[in-house]
């Protein structure tokens, strides 16, 4: 990336810093050291500018806590994403490549890294402290006011690193500048050990060209909050498991036996989509039909499991 940060607007950030502890938001945050940015984003994402505190005092002047999770923006190409892997030490960087060849120091520019070529071998190597994290910048515009400047947002998320690819090729097909979501969303499941967890990861979604997509997208309804209060980061939030509401006003959640879903997921031959379905029978839901229908899809595959196990059980039981 060409662009030094000096020339930018200001930066996006999916957490601040409450009381001297990290606290994941629901919303984006945009900090600047320009008070005249600040009262536009505002006006452009909701909230209102105010002295940045979410940082100890260590970042940009202003902070703006919008009430956007997603937030349509222009990029410009496959240039305007930058990544490589770092390891830091005591004394700074220890380690700085793109996964296959040192970034720097000069002396060891374009060397092998070291690097496992997989993707989970280095997620393990960095959550020993053997090995790198990723460190991805991503460089935009505000599509309804890019005379603003650019702004940027910074992650080490490991779910961004891995989707890098397909992100730069969808730039590349664009052609040109193109219009994007950047979006924290929310991602609602049950571990296998029948705990219910949240969290919010940021995505980049590629629309097309700005002769095709518009540069605000259709209203739509106020940000889903998450199902627990904004907490200290840890590796996925944890909440209590969510419970079938007695009224849709009161709560927005659905119950999820993950027993059950485990069985269904093995005897439907479903495997790896475990986290998918489970996921997707806790999504939020306004309304008491559509909770009406969840209910109604649980049972389904409860009974759909029963036949299947009654079966099984059967030709097991069969002589051969």
């Amino acid at each position: 990336m060409t662009q030094s940060s000096a020339a930018r607007a200001g930066r996006f950030h999916t957490g601040r810093l409450s009381d001297g502890l990290p606290q994941a938001l629901d919303a984006w945050r945009v900090t600047t050291d320009d008070a005249d940015v600040a009262a536009r984003v505002a006006h452009l994402l909701g909230g209102e500018p105010q002295p940045n505190e979410g940082t100890g005092g260590a970042g940009l002047a202003y902070e703006v806590l919008t009430s956007r999770e997603s937030v349509r923006v222009l990029m410009n190409g496959p240039e305007a994403v930058a990544a490589h892997m770092v390891l830091r030490g005591r004394t700074g960087i220890i380690h700085d490549c793109n996964g296959v060849e040192f970034l720097s120091p000069e002396e060891k520019k374009g060397q092998p890294c070291g690097c496992p070529p997989l993707l989970e071998d280095r997620k393990l190597a960095a959550r020993h402290g053997r090995g790198p994290m990723p460190c991805v910048d991503i460089t935009f515009r505000i599509a309804a006011a890019p005379g603003l400047g650019a702004f940027h947002f910074m992650t080490h998320s490991w779910q961004m690193a891995a989707q890098l690819s397909d992100l730069t090729d969808a730039l590349e097909r664009v052609n040109g500048p193109a219009v994007c979501d950047l979006t924290l969303e929310l991602v609602v499941y049950t571990t296998k050990a029948g705990r219910g967890v949240c969290y919010r990861k940021p995505a980049v979604t590629v629309l097309g060209s700005p002769d095709t997509v518009a540069f605000e997208p259709p209203p739509t309804a106020e940000p889903t909050p998450v199902p627990a209060a904004s907490a200290s980061f840890r590796k996925a939030r944890q909440v209590p498991e969510p419970t079938t509401p007695s009224a849709p006003e009161s709560s927005h959640s659905v119950s999820v036996n993950a027993a059950l879903l485990r069985r269904s997921a093995q005897v439907l031959g479903t495997g790896d989509h475990e986290e998918t379905v489970i996921a997707a029978l806790s999504e939020i839901v306004a309304g008491r039909q559509q909770t009406a229908e969840l209910v109604q899809l649980r049972e389904q595959v409860k009974q759909i499991a029963a036949i299947a196990g009654q079966a099984l059980q059967g030709r097991d039981s069969s002589p051969t």
